[in-house]
């Protein structure tokens, strides 16, 4: 299987590098940009335990380049960066480091474009879900126009597994995907995503995810009548780790829309059917399961201009039939939303959502209650900012009833406070529904929150800060409740002048765990200098 992967991601790679290197046109910029880094890092825990901790010194000499070939119709990016850590005292953890990125577009007409991306993390580092993060270098040649292939996603319980040791452990994720516009609002879509994670470490579940997707957006009258059209498949499979036996799961994920304006842009009607069926193998019982879910939907909204007043009324129904019949349920979904517009750049909402879960064998029915308010405001150079705030309960019909506040705000992008600061920020907060899949968690109430703030004290000098709360609580665990809570907050200075970027970073990390095993506190310092072009070389034919 490890083979097997690698030959198609490479494959991949060498096909995409033809198609996007055709000699026979002309008109390409050739850029690179070497560069070579120094990291010297402190940690307090290295082993992320909540007793026995241990600190140490890792260097991290780390040479590495970023190379492009940039046309008017198509793009190529390809940045590898090989690096040694050295650790002061734990010698043993000594390895080499890979990080490389491949990514490029392709636009066949002014409206069909295909973009496509691969990318290869080898670390002994401790946290299993591998963020990536732009060097400075690549941040700097965003213009380079390389869509973003990711599409927001809901809320999804945190799932990063507590790694004790710093065996390697390597990501690789391909992500390729087609769009086609052929109207003002008409767009087909496809995309696939592949993605591997593998351990040395038997104690940590490998993974390999499979996505591919199609979607179509059609409006046969523009303006008045339109069609959404969707469906997605993915497959999971996990490893075997000490006490929990290998799995895997798949789901189908079928779904069709209208939209329909009786009056254009101020009476219509959104509806959509979905329907998923889904298989898994229990650990637990050697088994195969499946569950199947309907979902119809609608959506009323009328806008009265007179008043400045928006109306959106919603209604919703979740079937969900299992292989257990005893898991069977109905959850039935309804919202009332009234946004009144009181100055161009001020809006006022109110809301208020109802749900009631009727299971069909031995869950325990519940309803719940979620009132909210909040403001939607332009700030200056057209940033939006909104901001709800609710209490929610969820009303039991035997247990202890739950209640808790929602939070919600957003800067829907970075915020110039001024000439030389910036801020962006983001919380959300409420109640999760989950009730299918091998990992499903019931009923839980999550919180999140991030803000960073960017100050540039001169030219060459500036600093940030930056903090950020999750919590997770799932109530309706059999074996036992899950709470789950992480902080971090940090700080950093940079200088960077043409060749030279020298930053310093401090980073505080806490989680509070219902499995005490996965408690841990961690502070680090990180310091790193780079050494790189202030702009790409041009190379020339």
């Amino acid at each position: 299987m490890y083979f097997y992967g690698k030959f198609k991601i490479y494959f991949l790679i060498i096909v995409c590098s033809l198609v996007l290197t055709n000699p026979a046109r002309a008109g390409y910029q050739k850029l690179f940009t070497p560069r070579i880094s120094v990291n010297t890092e402190y940690s307090d825990n290295l082993s992320l335990s909540k007793d026995n901790k241990t600190e140490d010194f890792i260097t991290v000499i780390s040479p590495g380049f970023t190379a492009q070939i940039l046309g008017k119709t198509r793009a190529l990016t390809f940045s590898y960066d090989l690096g040694y850590s050295s650790y002061d005292k734990l010698i043993e953890n000594n390895t080499l480091r890979h990080n490389a990125l491949f990514s490029g577009w392709i636009g066949f007409t002014k409206h069909t474009r295909l973009d496509f991306q691969n990318s290869f993390i080898l670390t002994e580092e401790s946290v299993t879900e591998i963020e990536r993060t732009l060097t400075e270098t690549e941040a700097a040649t965003e213009e380079t126009e390389i869509y973003a292939l990711e599409s927001e996603k809901e809320h999804e319980a945190e799932t990063e597994t507590v790694r004790r040791g710093r065996e390697s452990h390597y990501t690789n994720t391909t992500n390729i995907g087609f769009t086609h516009q052929f109207g003002k609002s008409d767009i087909f879509n496809m995309r696939y995503v592949y993605s591997i994670l593998e351990n040395e470490d038997p104690s940590v579940k490998d993974k390999t995810n499979h996505n591919p997707s199609a979607g179509l957006n059609y409006w046969i009258i523009p303006g008045q009548l339109g069609v959404d059209a969707s469906v997605s498949y993915t497959r999971g499979e996990y490893s075997a780790t000490p006490g929990k036996d290998s799995y895997w799961e798949e789901s189908l994920s079928p779904s069709l829309g209208v939209n329909y304006w009786f009056i254009p842009d101020r009476f219509g009607i959104e509806t959509s059917f979905s329907y998923s069926k889904g298989e898994f193998s229990d650990p637990s019982d050697h088994l195969n399961h499946w569950h199947k879910s309907l979902k119809p939907y609608i959506t009323l909204t009328y806008r009265s201009v007179p008043l400045h007043l928006e109306t959106e009324v919603t209604v919703s129904r979740i079937a969900g039939r299992f292989s257990e019949s005893s898991e069977d349920f109905n959850n039935w979904y309804g919202s009332l939303k009234l946004t009144k517009k009181f100055t161009k750049h001020l809006e006022g909402v109110v809301r208020y959502a109802h749900t009631i879960m009727d299971f069909k064998g031995e869950g325990e029915d519940y309803k719940i209650y979620d009132p909210s308010v909040g403001i939607n405001y332009t700030l200056a150079e057209g940033v939006p900012l909104s901001f709800t705030i609710g209490y929610f309960t969820r009303d039991r019909l035997e247990s202890k009833n739950e209640s808790a506040l929602s939070v919600n705000g957003d800067i829907g992008k970075t915020w110039m406070f001024s000439r030389h600061g910036s801020l962006s920020f983001a919380t959300s907060s409420g109640y999760d529904e989950s009730y299918f899949g091998a990992e499903k968690l019931g009923f839980g109430i999550y919180y999140d929150a991030r803000c960073t703030i960017n100050y540039a004290f001169t030219k060459y000098f500036s600093g940030n800060i930056y903090g950020a709360y999750r919590r997770d609580k799932y109530l309706d665990i059999k074996e036992n409740t899950r709470n789950d809570e992480t902080r971090e907050m940090g700080s950093g200075l940079i200088y960077q002048k043409k060749w030279l970027s020298v930053m310093l970073n401090y980073f505080y990390r806490t989680v509070e765990s219902t499995l005490s095993e996965n408690d841990y506190e961690e502070n680090r310092i990180h310091l790193k200098v780079i050494l790189s072009p202030f702009r790409p070389i041009r190379i020339l034919d």
